[in-house]
């Protein structure tokens, strides 16, 4: 049996990828407004809290969409976890241009593997959901 779109519970990964984003950016944006100017190789501590609100952010979502879909758990962790980053990736690429900071191939294999791992980290929030609930 062929997943089709109409399977897909849209509602709830739209909402999913709303609470990645929700949890995710405003620690991110406190931290870049807080600690932005900070000299590169000398960097605060603070920018710590980043990383850890991504993958908070990305497993809280997933783990959230898995829920509300308990017979397709994973798939929709998934896709919460990547319309979400393609939310972020979009907005990167974006400031960058506009910005005119340099949007090289380095640049952009980073933020395929930061894609790779918050959509993991989604996924793994899914598994987790599926796992309590059996």
């Amino acid at each position: 049996m062929a997943l089709t779109a109409r399977d897909l519970d849209r509602r709830g990964i739209v909402t999913a990828g709303a609470v990645i984003l929700a949890v995710t950016l405003p620690p991110i944006w406190i931290v870049r407004l807080l600690k932005g100017g900070d000299v590169a190789g000398s960097e605060s501590n603070l920018w710590v809290v980043a990383p850890l609100a991504l993958l908070a952010g990305f497993a809280i979502g997933g783990h959230r969409a898995a829920r509300r879909r308990p017979d397709m758990p994973l798939i929709h962790a998934t896709a919460a976890g990547a319309l979400a980053f393609a939310a972020v990736a979009a907005y990167t690429i974006v400031r960058h241009l506009v910005a005119g900071d340099d949007v090289t191939a380095a640049f952009f294999v980073r933020v395929a593997l930061l894609g790779q791992i918050a959509v993991s980290v989604s996924l793994l929030g899914g598994y987790l959901a599926m796992r309590r609930s059996s």
